[in-house]
């Protein structure tokens, strides 16, 4: 059992709020249990279990120790804005996975309508660390205009599918000598040509994902694992 606990500078924690809730009413921990509290920036900590009262749970630390499951390779994930239960599959999936930061970008076709929850957003992350084992939350920031996305990709390994490019293969763009890369996945509407021609002229790498067409947030998924498992990170 994992939880996210921020702010751990003392021997007595206290786990509060909806990770009390969560652990004593849902998952029924007891006193004498041990769990592992982690603060999102690459440690574990291991706990007993102290006092369980109504309004949180009191929590003894044992030891501390680096997190050694985190990916040796930063990628950041750059998402046209989606409907918000998608962003959120992907933002939960791309956490799983490792990434390291996530930015929503507006592009020609994304639905200016659309307007994400930050803070929902957060939680899924934390969520999702609680269960993969991960001890460093990625980096949710705010959106950024197209134009933005090109000042970065300047300056950055970037790659990009895009559903009309016919020869540019995932795997062979991926190169294995980075240790920080970037995918942007465009909206819906795919990416114009006009952008397509933008980011090839900043350097950055025009993919398939295939004959298929993929929704944003699949085809953000299966890049993201494409580069994981190129880059040496699973084991099959």
């Amino acid at each position: 059992m994992r939880f996210y606990y921020p702010s751990i500078s003392k021997s007595c924690l206290e786990l509060s709020g909806d990770a009390h809730t969560h652990a004593a009413y849902a998952l029924r921990i007891r006193v004498g249990d041990y769990i592992t509290v982690f603060d999102g920036r690459g440690h574990d900590y291991s706990c007993k279990v102290k006092e369980i009262k109504k309004d949180k749970t009191l929590l003894e630390l044992l030891n501390t120790a680096e997190n050694t499951g985190e990916s040796k390779v930063a990628v950041t994930l750059y998402l046209s804005v989606i409907k918000q239960d998608r962003f959120e599959l992907a933002v939960q999936k791309a956490t799983e996975l490792g990434v390291t930061k996530i930015v929503p970008v507006y592009s020609t076709f994304t639905q200016r309508n659309v307007s994400l929850n930050y803070d929902r957003l957060n939680k899924i992350a934390i969520s999702a660390c609680e269960q993969c084992g991960r001890s460093k939350l990625p980096i949710i920031e705010q959106s950024l205009d197209f134009d933005e996305l090109l000042g970065r990709a300047k300056s950055t390994y970037l790659i990009f599918p895009w559903e009309r490019e016919m020869h540019g293969q995932l795997r062979a763009a991926i190169d294995k000598s980075k240790i920080d890369m970037s995918v942007f996945v465009g909206p819906e509407g795919g990416i114009t040509e006009e952008e397509k021609n933008k980011l090839t002229d900043v350097g950055a790498k025009s993919v398939t994902l295939g004959t298929r067409i993929l929704r944003a947030e699949t085809a953000a998924i299966a890049a993201l694992s494409v580069i994981y498992y190129e880059m040496g990170e699973w084991t099959l």
